[in-house]
């Protein structure tokens, strides 16, 4: 053996020697690396079981894809940096590889071409590295729609005298295998060098901000006039672009139906075409810029779509003036569009028209008198002009829906947090826009400076005079004549005890809503041999009693409805269709809660299989209840959250279909025509011939990147792979193959219960037929009901939610989660609502003396220094803030939304009752003057006693809500609004107005769902 290998070695030696002799005079092109330690070792006959040249290639290059073919081309094997030939490596030629291949496997093999310069032939041992930045339009789209993204970038090698063109076209046969993308299969490929100063970040910052100015439909397409478009017919080769080091190349690659992103000089725009919608050169675009059509019949075509929200019709002053009232205008009745999560907006905006003082003055053209376009902090008069122009086609027009794009980009232009198109608060938009408006329209065109004075014990009235009159020096607008209002505020230091008392002008009255300690967490309790049979328990607690899960699922009113099962024998999980977290019994509600804010707790007994499992051997395994929406579509459309199982490393795929089995065996007898096992039948032959792919499928669910081989099935591309029935491979090897796999697994439902039933059908079949089985049962009780023949003066909770239940029947099908209790849970009342509170109730406890925090932090006059909130070696200090003078129009903010930990907040669902015809506002205001009335006011004093002569009760009238419903994230605005005309009540929902009858408006408007309140003062 010995003697065989020295004779190899002998032989390729001598033949490396005669390729390395005829280097330059050899026809050859391609040429090999080989590592120097492997031809060391196997000279030395210590060859181990390292594969050739592991020790020097570069296992993970920072590569966006590998080139085609995947396997074998050449500039996939990258060698480590800084390597020396006759050192680390050596070059062999076609017939000394030849000896090695056939030998040995080659696993790494690294393959070069050659050049001749100056009669040498020259080996590309270390192709040049290219720093590129792939834009796909794909992910292009994200940072429109203002979520965080990144360029995909890195490095593609290539030889400086590969011509430029093959090199497009080499990219272009590489695109098919990115899995995540689909593209052209010509022309597909631009290329475009950036300056030798722009960094990938630069660019990136470059495409976001004109990503920001983009509309909700526009096509993600940029311009960075500095780019240079890498002709092939100018340049050649590689070589000849001249790159420098690190210099960026971006590559613009087109997908389908979609269009190039880079906008450049060297090409005509081609774009969808907004009328036929085919992806051609447009060469006829609006007026406005924002749409472009490939002819002029295309461009009439659509002139009915695009008219009404074209910026050119939405912006012109022209246009607008010639918009009068006429008998077709909808009086603001009127639906405005959602743009896209822009719900916030359209409930401000809904709210604001129906302000009179603001609508009259916009609508008669007064404001552009007042239009300050020396003002820094406005916008030179774009928003308000954008503003009026909504309010004048609202009022004005004869269109039942109006997109609002123009004052959306005006706005985002003002405050940049609302560029893009996600949800925000309706109640910050209308302060911001209302901020903005009056700096356009502020009357003061220098503002003086203004020094403001301290308290020093002066009358009330003396300093929030002064304090008005300052603040109007610099703030004159029909905002500041009509909406603007005064607090005093009181402040004690907790050091020297002095008091200091401001007065602060404000804009919207912010209310406090007092805290209900009573809690809900919903419990599910699923059954294991039907999974989709879930009792939903839902326990009140006291937050303020810090329990754990222990201590609620051992109370007496919880512990029967869980079969009493003992706590470790329960399997606990926070699920969602998407998303999943692992609890115990041991923690504390208040963690768990936070867990639950967009997952269910779901509890299941574990079975005998899953118990006593070591915790080295154990893995968890997901599983979905799924059907494909269409047959040909691979997407998955979840019945269910993912639950999790519990198995060993060393259970095997059929495992896992025996469990799926199990656990649906209770739903099985209901399909139809489902013969059920024979007595000499294997259950393996009866789960292949009549439930695997006849009821259900196994598919795993994918867990690799693209061009990553599968772990389940091996393959190159791989999309959701079925669960094998394999008794002998092992779940271990799947770990082996991809450590941070994760294992999740679809039964996708093939059928309904009958032979012509579809998937989608199944889970609302399911409830009709335990609805059907909830009576029959019942109906013996109702029989013994009768007999006995109860007092028809007594109506028991009993029997109301059975009346309640039988009313509401069979449940629609919810397809993200479907785990529903045994019978409809009726919960009128929610204790963690907490009783309704009045708006009364609410002001006087906003106006509660309020302990600072101890980050906050104000200057003292008499310590001289900066004093905290709350400390250790200070006393406590408390600020109240209390309504000293109320506007024409006032707003109050109901305070909903509360910081529940450092990055969460969590809504106040407590039902807020104000008056709808007469709130008055002279129990909770100090000075019963409009802000404006200050001079002749006399100041009377009685001892030290400080009065003024009332003028009579502040009496206001709702006129407008802005609405929440939902959650902070994932909640929807809508807004009410008294109409100016017919003094009618109006619902606006984006797009759609409905009238609020006039027997049904306080009953309809007062709701916990009220946010943001309008009142008007009664003249």
């Amino acid at each position: 053996m010995r003697d065989s290998s020295d004779d190899f070695f002998k032989q390729l030696s001598e033949s490396i020697v005669a390729g390395k002799e005829k280097l330059h005079t050899s026809p050859d092109v391609n040429y090999f690396i080989v590592s120097k330690k492997w031809l060391t070792s196997l000279e030395n006959n210590t060859l181990d079981r390292e594969t050739i040249n592991s020790d020097i290639v570069l296992h993970q290059p920072n590569t966006i894809f590998k080139y085609q073919p995947l396997n074998s081309h050449m500039w996939n094997k990258i060698l480590k940096p800084d390597l020396k030939e006759g050192v680390d490596y050596e070059i062999l030629d076609i017939d000394s590889w030849s000896l090695i291949s056939n030998k040995y496997a080659t696993q790494h093999t690294i393959q070069r071409d050659s050049y001749i310069l100056d009669g040498q032939k020259h080996i590309n041992v270390y192709p040049i590295a290219l720093s590129i930045g792939a834009i796909f339009p794909s992910c292009i789209n994200k940072l429109k729609s203002g979520k965080k993204s990144t360029i995909i970038s890195g490095k593609q090698y290539v030889t400086s005298q590969f011509k430029l063109q093959s090199f497009i076209e080499l990219l272009e046969d590489t695109l098919p295998t990115v899995n995540s993308f689909n593209f052209v299969h010509k022309n597909a490929v631009r290329l475009y060098k950036c300056p030798a100063t722009m960094t990938i970040n630069d660019v990136e910052a470059r495409i976001t901000e004109e990503m920001k100015e983009l509309g909700y439909q526009d096509e993600p397409m940029f311009e960075i006039k500095e780019l240079e478009y890498l002709d092939p017919k100018t340049f050649d080769t590689i070589g000849d672009i001249n790159l420098e080091v690190e210099q960026v190349i971006l590559a613009d690659f087109k997908e389908v139906q979609k269009n190039w992103c880079i906008k450049n000089a060297n090409f005509p725009l081609e774009a969808k075409c907004e009328s036929c919608y085919n992806y051609r050169v447009l060469t006829h675009p609006c007026e406005c810029k924002r749409v472009s059509y490939c002819s002029e019949d295309c461009k009439k075509r659509d002139e009915n779509y695009h008219l009404p929200k074209c910026e050119k019709t939405d912006s012109d002053d022209e246009t607008m003036n010639k918009l009068q009232r006429t008998d077709e205008s909808k009086d603001g009745k009127v639906g405005i569009k959602n743009l896209g999560n822009t719900c916030f907006m359209n409930s401000g905006l809904q709210c604001l028209s129906n302000t009179q003082p603001i609508r009259d003055y916009i609508l008669s053209n007064q404001y552009k008198n007042d239009i300050n376009m020396d003002n820094t902090l406005g916008t030179k008069g774009e928003l308000c002009t954008k503003f009026g122009n909504l309010l004048r086609r609202m009022w004005y027009d004869t269109k039942s829906s109006i997109p609002p794009y123009s004052l959306k980009r005006a706005i985002g232009k003002f405050q940049p947090q609302f560029q893009g198109y996600q949800q925000h608060d309706s109640q910050e938009l209308i302060t911001y826009l209302l901020d903005g408006l009056h700096e356009d329209l502020n009357r003061i065109k220098v503002k003086p400076y203004v020094e403001r004075q301290d308290y020093n014990n002066r009358p009330d009235q003396e300093v929030a005079k002064e304090s008005w009159q300052q603040f109007r020096q610099r703030n004159d607008s029909i905002i500041v004549d009509n909406m603007y209002g005064m607090y005093k505020s009181k402040l004690q230091c907790p050091n020297c005890q002095q008091i200091s008392i401001t007065f602060d002008p404000f804009l919207m009255v912010s209310v406090s809503i007092p805290q209900n300690n009573l809690k809900i967490i919903q419990i599910n309790f699923i059954n294991p041999l039907v999974l989709w049979d879930c009792q939903t328990i839902d326990y009140t607690y006291n937050k303020s009693q810090d329990l754990t899960l222990k201590h609620v699922l051992e109370d007496p009113t919880v512990s029967p409805k869980l079969q009493n099962i003992p706590l470790q024998d329960l399997i606990y999980l926070c699920s969602s269709s998407y998303q999943h977290d692992s609890t115990d019994y041991n923690e504390k509600l208040s963690d768990l809660k936070k867990k639950l804010k967009y997952k269910k707790l779901y509890l299941r007994k574990s079975l005998p299989q899953e118990q006593n499992i070591d915790k080295d051997k154990k893995i968890e395994i997901f599983i979905h209840e799924a059907y494909k929406q269409y047959a040909t579509y691979q997407w998955k459309r979840d019945l269910t959250p993912s639950l999790n199982f519990l198995f060993t490393k060393e259970s095997t795929p059929w495992d896992l279909h025996k469990l799926c089995y199990d656990m649906h065996i209770g739903l099985l007898p209901q399909f139809e025509d489902i013969k059920p096992q024979a007595d000499d039948q294997s259950f393996e032959d009866y789960y292949k011939e009549n439930i695997l792919d006849i009821v259900y499928s196994l598919d795993w669910k994918s867990n690799q990147n693209y061009q990553i081989d599968c772990a389940f099935c091996l393959a190159k591309q791989c999309n959701d792979c079925q669960v094998s029935l394999s008794k002998d491979e092992k779940f271990e090897i799947y770990f082996e193959r991809d450590p941070k796999i994760q294992l999740e697994v679809f039964v996708v439902w093939k059928r309904g219960f009958k032979l012509t039933g579809l998937p989608e059908e199944l889970y609302n079949d399911w409830l009709k037929n335990q609805s059907k089985q909830q009576q029959e049962k019942q109906e013996p009780t109702k029989q013994q009901e009768e007999i006995v023949d109860p007092p028809t003066d007594v109506t028991t909770d009993e029997m109301r939610v059975q009346e309640e239940q039988s009313e509401i029947g069979p449940q629609p099908q919810n397809n993200y989660v479907i785990a529903l209790p045994n019978g409809p849970q009726i919960m009128k009342n929610n204790p963690a609502q907490g009783p309704p509170m009045s708006l009364g109730e609410c002001l006087q406890f906003s106006q509660k003396p309020e302990q600072l925090e101890q980050d906050n932090t104000w200057y003292c006059n008499q310590c001289k220094d900066h004093v905290q909130g709350i400390s250790l070696s200070q006393n406590s200090a408390f600020k109240t803030m209390e309504i000293y003078q109320v506007p024409n129009i006032l707003m109050f903010h109901l305070k909903r939304f509360k910081n529940s930990n450092k990055f969460f907040k969590s809504k106040l669902e407590t039902l807020i009752t104000f008056p709808v015809d007469q709130l008055d506002m002279t129990n909770y205001v100090l000075n019963h003057n409009l802000p404006q009335i200050f001079e002749g006011q006399e100041i009377h004093q009685e001892g030290n006693l400080e009065f003024f002569i009332i003028q009579g009760p502040l009496v206001y009238e709702l006129y407008a809500v802005a609405n929440h419903f939902g959650g902070l994230g994932g909640g929807h605005y809508t807004a009410y609004a008294k109409n100016i005309y017919d003094q009618e009540w109006y619902n606006f929902d984006d797009s759609f107005v409905s009238k609020i009858p006039k027997e049904q408006v306080e009953q309809t408007v007062v709701q916990n769902s009220a946010y943001v309140l309008f009142y008007k003062k009664r003249q």
